[in-house]
């Protein structure tokens, strides 16, 4: 990629990079001890002190729901395993990027990485991530510049609002909404990595089983960014036993409540993760101690929902700054999950607990569709691939400028060699305010 991108990379007029990771890709840590909370390699294996990731959930105003972790670092590797390592490489190595502190950048400075709260709201993160455009902007004197921005996984949501909104919450103002496109003059392209635009069920299932050793549900559920991430139509993303869609909204606290889902499960604990979620009706008791779980429940339900309306607006117009994709479709991913009755409660099952369901096995082709092991075709691409079929994927609302795809899992793109060789394309020769071209490269 050296000799074939060289010439491109010694050029001097190109947009500085700014990197955004995705879920869990930011080291944190406590602002007043500084000791790191997550993304130490101890952080990967086991479980730390229960106060340690989970927010405070006493407000229905998120923004004051807030404890002393502060984001310093992008998770590069753990335990030998590269994450956002590879990518900073090459864009240091092959396309001739200098990396500079986001937060005291200097002249000659040409690569940025954006660490945001990957818990909290998106919508806070997007505005943070305009501040901080605007103060490489101003300590660099330069007004006119533009930066391409690339974004994995949830940073995409992130920039994506940033783009059609800036630093303005227009979800606390309440719909309908209408793409301002704000961040426009500060963007010249947009590459979205693995971006679920239509959300992912995977967030759902981590919301009921928590994350490997590391965090259980009960952690889990005080993340507000988790929330966003839920599949954007939340009443066709469950199904019963026979394959028929069960009448149940994502978005409505008391379906979680009735059907014992994340900590509303009796068997819910700070120690474990649940696997499968088994569950008998709560007692009286139980039910009024869950109620301040339950009124935090629906406001990030709510805000969740507001947050997909919001996005989803800038499929009526065509975006301003181009849209470029990059994903897998080659594993088989999570799209519903089956709700059986049985004589103790609900039980939901997700298609790859480590003893399946019969049922569930029968069901794995309703359950399952192509995707990268998180995010589908379909939320990739911002389209129901249920409805246009696998011919058609190119039928959704949204124009995008490029979509390529590899054979590749979510959290293993950014490093992708193909990808990567495909992004230096995009960054040095495609236009920035193109005529919107509908275009699919694949790669293998």
């Amino acid at each position: 990629m050296v000799e074939i991108h060289q010439e491109s990379a010694a050029r001097p007029q190109r947009n500085p990079v700014i990197l955004i990771h995705g879920f869990l890709g930011s080291k944190l840590r406590n602002a007043r001890t500084h000791e790191t909370v997550w993304g130490g390699y101890m952080n990967s294996i086991r479980r730390g002190r229960t106060d340690g990731l989970d927010l405070p959930i006493d407000s229905t105003d998120l923004s004051q729901d807030r404890d002393d972790l502060v984001p310093y670092a992008i998770v590069e590797s753990v335990v030998g395993v590269k994450f956002y390592s590879s990518i900073l490489k090459v864009l240091r190595n092959v396309g001739g990027y200098q990396q500079g502190d986001i937060n005291n950048p200097k002249r000659g400075d040409t690569l940025f990485i954006y660490n945001y709260d990957w818990r909290r709201d998106n919508v806070e993160s997007a505005i943070g991530l305009g501040r901080a455009i605007q103060q490489i902007k101003t300590r660099l004197h330069a007004p006119e510049m533009r930066f391409d921005i690339v974004a994995h996984s949830m940073g995409g949501l992130v920039a994506q609002y940033y783009l059609e909104y800036g630093t303005t919450d227009v979800i606390g103002r309440g719909g309908p909404y209408a793409a301002t496109w704000a961040g426009t003059p500060n963007i010249g392209r947009l590459i979205l990595i693995g971006t679920p635009l239509r959300g992912t069920m995977r967030a759902f299932r981590t919301l009921n089983t928590g994350f490997s050793r590391t965090m259980s549900p009960a952690v889990v559920f005080t993340m507000p960014s988790l929330y966003q991430l839920l599949p954007s139509d939340g009443r066709v993303h469950i199904i019963d036993p026979q394959g028929n869609p069960v009448d149940i909204d994502l978005y409505n606290a008391d379906d979680w409540v009735r059907n014992g889902w994340s900590v509303f499960d009796p068997r819910a604990d700070a120690d474990r993760p649940l696997e499968p979620t088994t569950t008998r009706a709560p007692s009286p008791e139980e039910t009024a101690a869950a109620a301040p779980r339950k009124r935090f429940l629906q406001a990030v339900l709510d805000r969740a929902r507001a947050f997909h309306e919001a996005l989803a607006t800038d499929a009526l117009d065509e975006s301003p700054v181009p849209v470029h994709l990059f994903g897998s479709d080659c594993i088989p991913t999570l799209d519903r999950a089956v709700l059986k009755a049985t004589d103790s409660g609900p039980l939901i099952l997700f298609a790859d607990e480590k003893s399946p369901d019969l049922e569930t096995e029968q069901l794995a082709k309703q359950m399952l569709v192509p995707g990268d092991g998180t995010v589908t075709v379909g939320s990739l691409l911002a389209i129901d691939v249920r409805d246009h079929g696998a011919a058609d994927w190119s039928a959704g609302s949204r124009t995008f400028a490029s979509t390529f795809f590899f054979c590749e899992s979510h959290g293993f793109l950014p490093g992708d060699h193909g990808f990567q060789d495909n992004l230096f394309y995009v960054l040095f020769h495609s236009p920035e305010r193109p005529e919107p071209v509908e275009s699919a490269s694949r790669g293998r």
